[in-house]
């Protein structure tokens, strides 16, 4: 796990340092936020690998690729969760897709508190769906209730 820690921290500065080099090449207001976020991603690679690096020298946890092999069901059920939820976007539209999907994901993930799951879900998806919509003005997809906005 360390090992694959540290390659995906090299992957991810070289990424940023990428980024920043075509930044540089914007104007200046242009530019202000795609730096930003390539140096919080150096930032959090470097982050990444000096954490695996402390972490390898006492981590004696499993292979992952063990921890997936046993736990096949839930990684099977998630993926198959993750392609209807994006089919799902296009036909019922975000926000029912979004509840739903959470509201599954959480209890197969052992979450088992019914009025919490479902608190979560709403919450979430509101946040999401009003900081998209009203805040940044991305519109997300309607899906069956398009007609409510024509």
């Amino acid at each position: 796990m360390s090992k694959a820690n540290k390659i995906t921290a090299i992957v991810f500065i070289l990424i940023a340092f990428g980024f920043i080099a075509k930044g540089l090449r914007l104007p200046f207001g242009a530019r202000l936020y795609p730096m930003i976020l390539s140096g919080l991603l150096a930032f959090l690679g470097v982050l990444l690998y000096v954490t695996s690096h402390i972490k390898s020298k006492t981590d004696k946890s499993p292979n992952p690729l063990a921890i997936l092999i046993k736990e096949h069901k839930h990684f099977t059920i998630l993926i198959a969760g993750y392609t209807l939820f994006i089919g799902g976007l296009t036909v019922i539209g975000f926000a029912p897709a979004c509840f739903i999907f959470l509201v599954i994901v959480q209890y197969l993930l052992g979450y088992r508190k019914k009025s919490a799951l479902f608190i979560n879900s709403a919450v979430f998806t509101l946040i999401v769906y009003f900081s998209f919509s009203s805040l940044l003005n991305v519109p997300l997809p309607l899906g069956i209730f398009e007609f409510l906005y024509q």
